[in-house]
């Protein structure tokens, strides 16, 4: 593949920020250290609580970056969607405040698309390392190669397989999506945006809605082009909160696609089966916190859509902790 392909591309990067003035600039210089650079860096400011112009005062004074601020926070779908509405570029890139790119990011994927008109998405690797220490965590398509696996592909070339199939199947096992390491042919927007409805789950939902709505090609490319940085504010303060909110996001997305026209026989039973294992995990996370009612309606749901070994269990656990959960409720009603 030659790099004069890639060239006649002109591409947008958006970097949607929040909570990210202590990263972002390094985010920024990361993308203008590309060759060649990209047309444009738009950075949209999810009303941040910091003050994100102020880590970029240099470069908007200069003209290299242009700065967006929404006028109250919205989430990564709105700011990521609000980037792409202002983007002037046939091909847009993407890249969060708090990681960076590393040297040929941009050619490299550049280069496939120039030299395979049918692919639409080229997903690259990143190195996940702990930004504090420097500790090397593996790379994230190491630690998601049971899901990727799952792909039916086609060589590119030695490093870069076109999807030709197995795309539903693969992300309701795992998700491989991270949407810092996408590059994306524009076209792919006229027909599929980000889901603003969503604070959560909102890559792998476009990532599916791209393949099965819009006809979008993806190919995956072997080879770390990023660092993801995994630090404090990265992390949930509540693992178990925030794995309940993505769960029950899940649980809205997986009843839509189900009616999804076309979808095959394969991928809707692996949508279901993910459907199941959200109930139950949701099921779970309310007995564990005593909402009896919550614990039970989510595993009515999951037994509308298929019955097995682990639902079976929960429902025993259920039906011995109803007693003591009614129980515990009326002792709290009685003591207020």
């Amino acid at each position: 593949m030659s790099l004069p392909e890639a060239v006649s591309h002109r591409v947008s990067v958006v970097i949607p920020a929040y909570r990210a003035a202590a990263f972002v600039g390094r985010a920024v210089d990361s993308v203008l250290a590309q060759r060649p650079p990209p047309a444009e860096v738009i950075v949209v400011d999810d009303a941040s609580p910091d003050d994100i112009h102020a880590a970029l005062a240099h470069h908007v004074r200069a003209g290299r970056v242009r700065l967006l601020r929404l006028s109250h926070n919205q989430g990564v779908a709105v700011a990521r969607n609000a980037g792409i509405r202002a983007a002037g570029g046939d091909v847009i890139a993407f890249l969060d405040a708090d990681d960076v790119w590393l040297p040929g990011h941009l050619s490299q994927a550049l280069a496939v698309l120039g030299a395979h008109l049918d692919v639409d998405v080229v997903l690259q690797d990143f190195d996940i390392v702990d930004l504090h220490t420097q500790q090397h965590h593996g790379s994230w398509f190491a630690l998601r190669h049971e899901a990727l696996d799952r792909l039916r592909t086609t060589a590119l070339d030695p490093l870069t397989r076109r999807v030709e199939g197995g795309f539903v199947g693969a992300l309701m096992s795992g998700c491989f999506v991270h949407m810092q390491a996408t590059v994306v042919r524009r076209a792919v927007f006229d027909r599929a945006m980000f889901d603003e409805r969503l604070r959560c789950s909102e890559d792998v939902d476009w990532a599916l809605r791209s393949v099965h709505l819009a006809g979008a090609t993806w190919a995956v490319r072997a080879q770390a082009s990023g660092v993801y940085h995994r630090h404090a504010q990265s992390l949930t303060a509540d693992v178990t909160q925030n794995h309940e909110r993505i769960e029950r996001t899940g649980l809205m997305l997986f009843a839509e696609y189900l009616n999804w026209p076309r979808l095959g026989a394969s991928d809707r039973a692996q949508i279901r089966q993910a459907l199941v294992r959200a109930c139950q995990d949701l099921s779970y996370f309310a007995r564990s916190q005593q909402r009896v009612a919550d614990a039970w309606g989510f595993w009515a749901i999951g037994l509308r859509h298929g019955f097995g070994l682990r639902q079976a269990r929960e429902g025993a656990k259920l039906l011995l902790a109803t007693p003591w959960m009614l129980l515990q409720r009326l002792n709290r009603r009685r003591q207020r």
